[in-house]
């Protein structure tokens, strides 16, 4: 299949991921945590797709089951058309060269007792059947693409600093050439300059090789800057899914508004604007969860059809989706 733009690269169907859990006690009886839920989504080839939510929404649970880094129960992730959750043995390891992973913290992310240039090799030695001398080639092209010196290759992890060994990790990531870079959180751990130059790099080597992102945040105000598309999720669904823009400049779902109006903003127009949405009490327990929508219990709007019947993720036209009761045919919602 070409690689050309607009058309899907991933394609993530009813995806779900459960934990078993013990209640009452050592004998009690076994339930079970569904941390995704029913999630389905599509990448399109060369754009970045962002999983927005709060600590717990089930986003990086997601992406680990699409990298096949944590079992899903039920569902489909397609790959180039591939389907990645039945892959078993040499079939997996060659499937793992297409999808990487860049990890959260550059701290614990990367081997103290490995050089550089080592930690880079590793996914070439251990996914793919390149000679000593093309390794070589791939790494000292990849140092210079993620902005590190030449000299650099033979030190520790902690002779670099924060956004350094992320560039080792973006390195990392980028070494077997996949067609999907999952991304959880890559700059929440560092500085917020740091930030700003990790994902200008990001942004350019996606330019520079058309490398298409599944970016895992729980900070708008980082994908809005990041993203073509974005999906948020609570408490293992997604409740709204559309393009950027539309989502920021016209969110739907109670819950992404709320989200929303915390974002800061150095426009004071806008801040005058924007009224703070409060989210009260806390999410429900996620292995007794109750009928109806998820949101229900915190959300200001709520109405007896909410706490009664979960909603549907709908598209209200221009694949703007959304899992709300409160949303009529005009595109609004009742806060």
């Amino acid at each position: 299949m070409a690689d050309t733009p607009n058309t899907p690269l991933l394609t993530v169907d009813k995806l779900g991921v459960r934990f078993a859990v013990k209640r009452g006690g050592g004998w009690g009886k076994r339930a079970f945590l569904y941390a995704v839920d029913d999630v389905s989504f599509t990448v399109n080839r060369g754009e970045t797709l962002a999983i927005v939510g709060e600590s717990g929404s089930g986003k990086t649970t997601a992406a680990l089951a699409v990298a096949r880094l944590t079992a899903a129960y039920t569902g489909s992730v397609k790959l180039d058309g591939q389907e990645l959750l039945g892959l078993e043995g040499e079939e997996l390891r060659q499937a793992r060269n297409k999808v990487q992973f860049i990890f959260q913290d550059p701290y614990s992310s990367l081997n103290p007792r490995q050089r550089a240039e080592d930690i880079v090799r590793e996914p070439l030695v251990s996914l793919t059947d390149k000679s000593g001398a093309e390794q070589q080639q791939i790494i000292d092209r990849l140092f210079a693409e993620v902005g590190l010196r030449p000299e650099q290759k033979r030190l520790f992890p902690h002779q670099f600093s924060g956004g350094q060994r992320q560039r080792i990790g973006i390195a990392r990531a980028l070494a077997t050439q996949p067609q999907l870079i999952i991304c959880d959180e890559p700059v929440s751990a560092l500085d917020v300059a740091v930030q700003a130059q990790i994902l200008n790099l990001l942004r350019d080597l996606q330019s520079e090789l058309g490398l298409t992102y599944l970016f895992i945040s729980h900070d708008l105000g980082v994908v809005q800057h990041m993203c073509d598309s974005i999906a948020v999720m609570y408490m293992g669904r997604i409740v709204e899914h559309t393009d950027r823009l539309s989502l920021f400049n016209n969110p739907l779902h109670p819950y992404t508004k709320a989200l929303l109006s915390a974002v800061p903003s150095v426009d004071k127009k806008r801040r005058a604007e924007t009224k703070r949405i409060l989210i009260p009490g806390d999410p429900p327990d996620p292995v007794n969860l109750p009928p109806g929508c998820r949101f229900a219990n915190r959300c200001p709007a709520a109405t007896d059809v909410c706490r009664q019947s979960e909603p549907p993720l709908t598209d209200h036209g221009g694949y703007h989706r959304v899992a709300c009761h409160l949303v009529n045919d005009s595109k609004t919602a009742a806060i």
